[in-house]
This record gives C-alpha cells, structure tokens and sequence, in this order.
C-alpha cells in the first residue's frame, strides 16, 4: 500500500461540534485525543493527527452508522462481528461503542501495523473496554491471518478513500465471504412421548368421574 501524500485530518477544522480537542502535548506530531458523543455515549478517543498510510480522524459517517445500527440492533445482536478498519482508521471507536452499548461479539481490524493495534488497545482501555477487544491485523488483499475465519457479518464505516485500493478490499471481502459457513442446529431426535389429562369432576355425590377421552393410554 502506497504512503499517503497528505493526511486528510487537514479536512477537518477545530470546531466540531461533536468533538473537542485535547491534543497531548507529548505526542503532538502523530495523535489528537478527542471527546465524542455517539448518540448520548460519550467516548474519548485518541486519533492520529497523522499516518503515513492513511488518515486518521473519524469521519461523520462514522457517526451516521450508529444511528443506523441504533435503529436496527436486531440486525447485529447475537452476531460474530469483524469490523474492517479503513487502512487505517486506528481507532476501534465504532467497535467500542457496540460493545459498550450491546456487549457484542466484536473484533476489530485495519493495516497490518503496531502502532495502529496499540491504539486500538489503548482506546479500548481508555474507556472502560478491558479486557480490550481482539484485533485482526490484516492489510486488504494480503493473506488473512486466520485460514479458518468465523465471523457472520461484515461491517465497514467510511473504509473506501482511494480508488486504487478496491481491488485489494474486494479480495478481503471475497475471502471473507467464500469462508462463511451457516452454523448447523443439531437436532436430536426425541422418543416419543405419551401425554394424558386426567380430568377431575366433582359432582353432587363427591365422586370422581374420569371424562371420556382422557383415558391415561397402556403402554
């Protein structure tokens, strides 16, 4: 993957409204650390300010997705979720957010780097998410580090940036659904079972009567 020319955090301006910035004085050239609210929760997330490989801060369609899951959570709950990082995001914000919000089952992956696997951790801690969240260090296109993958469903925010990069997305993805595999409910058969009422009547005289048809069969 090619080193970026320009890190688009410079899109960005200062005064979002969803964010505030609280930029560390010690890692002033490589990480933002900033305030979000996703719909209520509120996260601190630490960005990078710059990346050679990508950028860097959460884009706003992080944020319109989780309205989206918000609205349909039956479409995510009980699942084996990967989230696809953007190569690179870095910051594991949506995945936090879906464990802290539903307790998911969530992994979360982006470029093959260190860097960027320690500040998902990082992000994970920072806000309460221990023990932190897997992470799949993987590189679209590349071989996946897991021949046998389990995961069920895919999700993906703000991923695609260069056009160049599509075909290798496309491996991933085609590697990722070729190896699906629907889990199979075991049925064990049941014998079968005799079931019978007894029905109780008490008449005028105090006796029992069993009615016809509730007859406890022979077996």
């Amino acid at each position: 993957m090619d080193i970026a020319l320009f890190s688009p955090s410079s899109l960005f301006h200062d005064d979002d409204a969803t964010s505030t910035d609280e930029e560390s004085v010690d890692n002033r050239q490589t990480y933002v650390e900033r305030t979000h609210q996703f719909l209520g929760m509120e996260l601190v997330i630490r960005e990078f300010s710059f990346h050679q490989m990508n950028a860097n801060l959460l884009w706003p369609g992080t944020f319109a997705f989780v309205e989206w899951l918000v609205e349909n959570k039956s479409k995510i709950q009980g699942r084996h979720i990967i989230e696809l990082g953007r190569q690179v995001t870095g910051t594991g914000a949506l995945a936090i957010f879906l464990k802290k919000m539903y307790q998911l089952d969530i992994t979360t992956s982006d470029y093959d780097d260190q860097e960027i696997e320690d500040n998902i951790a990082h992000n994970c801690r920072v806000n309460g998410v221990t023990p932190v969240l897997p992470h799949i260090k993987h590189s679209w296109g590349n071989a996946f580090p897991n021949a046998h993958p389990e995961w069920d469903l895919i999700i993906a925010s703000d991923i695609l940036l260069y056009v160049k990069h599509y075909p290798n997305l496309i491996k991933t993805l085609c590697f990722l659904l070729n190896s699906y595999k629907p889990q199979k409910t075991a049925t064990t058969p049941q014998p079968q079972e005799h079931f019978w009422e007894h029905t109780r009547e008490i008449n005028n005289g105090g006796r029992d009567r069993q009615l016809p048809g509730t007859e406890r069969p022979k077996v």
